[in-house]
């Protein structure tokens, strides 16, 4: 079994913060004792999980992935609470089914701007403080879907 690392006091962002992976991600890593910075499209579900989580533990910032100025605002606010950032969680993004011809080019530059793009925008936004501090740690989310395909995927 592999060592766990004290995560008490560590300031994390993450992106797609208020859904799914990134929400319990941030539960997670909050009863671990860090502290989170939450990034999201809709302000009222960052208000619900930063009043869940405490003021004290989290912030949110209203943001879309495909903006690297977005990205940087929420590197930013991590940093204007606690003075600093370790780790980033890349885990922004969206998922189309079906073939490649049955969405429209809008819709495909819309999911590769979030999932590739947006990935991106983050890791260089939280790159700069994090080598500042010595290191830190990144953890891109992705789906299954990006490493196999299948029939009409």
């Amino acid at each position: 079994m592999p060592a766990t690392r004290d995560l008490t006091g560590s300031v994390v962002a993450i992106t797609g913060a208020t859904a799914g992976i990134g929400r319990e991600t941030a539960r997670q890593l909050v009863a671990a004792g860090a502290r989170v910075a939450l990034g999201g499209r809709r302000q009222e579900r960052l208000d619900e999980l930063v009043a869940e989580l405490g003021p004290d533990n989290a912030v949110g910032v209203v943001m879309d992935v495909r903006r690297p100025e977005d990205n940087a605002r929420l590197v930013a606010a991590a940093v204007q609470a606690w003075g600093r950032l370790d780790s980033v969680v890349p885990n922004a993004g969206i998922g189309m089914y079906g073939g490649v011809m049955d969405h429209t080019d809008e819709q495909l530059v819309e999911m590769m701007d979030t999932n590739y793009a947006g990935t991106v925008w983050t890791v260089r936004a939280a790159l700069p403080p994090m080598l500042d501090a010595g290191g830190g740690d990144i953890v891109i989310v992705s789906s299954v879907a990006g490493f196999r395909g299948g029939a009409d995927e």
